[in-house]
């Protein structure tokens, strides 16, 4: 991984929400590689004391509720940036218990940060607060950010980018820092990513399958899909140096290549059946209703209309560049996933949901 340059990490007091989560715990290796004077993570019960976990300062809050807040306060006091990363994913048929972790939360993180006069806030936002558009050529961090109005996800992340920049306009002499990376994945989180996407009934069915059964089944994928990843050590990478630099606005964050439908397949070393949208989303639809499928069709509208991500600003004015090619990541994802790789331990450790596990 590229070295960062240190004008300011060594010295900082970082604070973290979600930082037991997937990104939470590729940022903390991170910061410990540069060195920084204090780390504070928040979470909804303390990780065990292993590496990268051990030497962080923990908070213990669930930032749904408003007993939150106090503690909050504290976790902020004389920090010199908060990184706000919680995010729930899960359960997606309880929509009013994600809006009171994801919005109401990232509203409480912000007056908490207003109110302790913290200098520098970066959100982690997603791919999904873009409007659909073109697959033909990558866009900038001028792209609408107006969402997909069918993905509850991709709703919540709307709403959050608004509130942090009222939160911007409200606090002049705050830098306001947003990342925007596509899919985030690691081979550590694969079973829990698998897990969580896919729910109780369809992981352990997919996971039963051999392997070389598995990509003898055809993957039906309508021809409009388009998907780019990124590993979650390229995105903690980026958010130092965005602290480093004290960089503000939004940086956009994907690692190449950005896949259609056959180069998905062909990454998974499958047989691509080409199947219309609608039927895949009605099949999606039917599932979900059944409980078979954990996640709401919405997903399947993101990856058919948000568009490929052009990275030059982060760049630019970071210096950053993704170190693991996306193809190899998705090859080694899923064959952590059939292996049961990052189904225990530490990573997600202790109902703190998939923080941010994909954007």
């Amino acid at each position: 991984m590229a070295e960062t340059p240190g004008r300011l990490l060594p010295g900082m007091t970082v604070a973290i929400t979600g930082a037991s989560g997937n990104v939470g715990t590729a940022l903390l290796r991170r910061l410990a590689e540069a060195g920084v004077t204090e780390v504070r993570g928040l979470a909804r019960r303390r990780p065990p004391q292993t590496e990268p976990y051990a030497g962080v300062r923990w908070y213990s809050a669930d930032l749904q509720s408003p007993d939150s807040e106090p503690v909050l306060a504290e976790f902020l006091d004389g920090v010199d940036a908060v990184v706000h990363l919680a995010w729930a994913l899960v359960p997606d048929r309880e929509p009013e218990v994600l809006h009171a972790v994801n919005v109401e939360g990232t509203r409480r993180v912000l007056a908490a940060a207003g109110a302790a006069g913290v200098p520098h806030v970066v959100h982690m936002s997603s791919i999904g607060t873009y409007a659909a558009g073109p697959q033909t050529h990558p866009v900038g961090e001028d792209w609408p950010a107006t969402g997909v109005p069918s993905s509850q996800y991709s709703r919540q992340k709307v709403e959050c980018e608004r509130m942090v920049a009222e939160f911007d306009a409200a606090h002049p002499d705050v830098t306001v820092s947003v990342t925007r990376p596509t899919l985030v994945l690691q081979p550590d989180a694969a079973s829990e990513i698998g897990r969580y996407f896919l729910g109780p009934i369809a992981f352990p069915a997919a996971r039963a399958l051999p392997g070389a059964v598995a990509k003898l089944l055809p993957l039906p994928l309508p021809g409009s899909l388009h998907l780019g990843f990124v590993h979650a050590d390229d995105v903690a990478d980026a958010i130092a140096r965005i602290l480093d630099r004290r960089a503000p606005g939004p940086f956009n964050l994907s690692a190449p290549p950005h896949f259609d439908a056959d180069g998905l397949a062909g990454a998974l070393g499958v047989r691509r059946v080409p199947v219309p949208a609608a039927v895949l989303r009605a099949g999606m639809q039917g599932a979900f209703l059944a409980r078979v499928l954990q996640i709401e069709p919405g997903w399947l509208d993101l990856g058919l209309g948000v568009p490929p991500l052009d990275t030059t600003r982060a760049r630019t004015e970071l210096g950053w560049r993704a170190t693991h090619n996306g193809g190899d990541l998705l090859r080694e994802f899923v064959a952590a996933l059939g292996s049961g790789q990052g189904h225990t331990g530490p990573l997600l450790h202790g109902g703190t949901g998939p923080e941010h596990t994909p954007a």
